[in-house]
């Protein structure tokens, strides 16, 4: 009878952990992939002389995205940021500036597995950009000492239409590209303020605003390094 009681404890406890593996697999019905794109690593690696170096104009280094299994349906995150800060000083004129660039898209898409190696996509993303520069150049050659500030500011928004191909290294290590049309639209603003280093007022011109729109086209060019989670 304790043997009887003792099999039936085990065979419960297999069965369970049986049924929870079961659960556990059925519970994964997403796939989430994290991209990092690799086209700095590559020039930085390949020295092609500075030759077609900026033609990149695709400005999101970090990409995420989750889709469905059953359906391929998902979301995608890209995001972007360049700071840059420099000083350059001839003897003459002392410059410094400084560049704070953010980009950040966010959109819905569709997976089609193409083949064993081969997936596709294509969607829709929203996108918002905030652009600012800020300069400060002085001249100390003459006898009197001039300081121009200068800010510029641009902040857009919009969206357009997305696709990519990736291709499966392994089942967790993907390569892809992807190329995409932007529509957006938004304001720059300009403003220069003059010191001078001698008493009594000046008058600094005024600040600049201006209406941009622009539609950009990013070509398959860029490659992303991506891992399945």
């Amino acid at each position: 009878m304790k043997k009887t009681i003792i099999a039936a404890i085990l065979l419960t406890g297999c069965f369970h952990h049986s049924y929870a593996q079961d659960e556990a697999k059925k519970e994964k019905t997403m796939d989430m992939y994290v991209g990092v794109q690799l086209n700095g690593l590559i020039r930085q690696v390949f020295n092609f002389n500075n030759t077609n170096a900026n033609t990149n104009t695709n400005p999101y280094l970090l990409i995420y995205s989750i889709n469905s299994r059953k359906t391929g349906l998902g979301l995608r995150l890209g995001v972007g940021y360049n700071y840059n800060s420099f000083k350059n000083n001839d003897g003459i004129v002392e410059t410094e500036t400084k560049i704070n660039d953010m980009q950040v898209r966010l959109g819905a898409e569709k997976l089609f597995k193409l083949a064993d190696k081969w997936s596709a996509g294509a969607g829709l993303d929203l996108v918002y950009n905030n652009d600012d520069d800020h300069t400060i150049s002085t001249v100390n050659s003459s006898s009197v000492p001039t300081t121009t500030d200068t800010k510029t500011a641009l902040t857009s928004y919009g969206g357009g239409p997305q696709a990519w191909l990736r291709y499966h290294v392994t089942e967790r290590v993907l390569l892809g590209t992807e190329a995409s049309f932007y529509y957006v639209t938004g304001k720059e603003t300009r403003s220069v303020t003059v010191t001078r280093g001698v008493p009594g007022p000046f008058n600094n011109p005024p600040d600049e605003t201006d209406d941009i729109s622009r539609g950009t086209f990013n070509s398959p060019i860029v490659f992303f390094l991506i891992v399945k989670i």
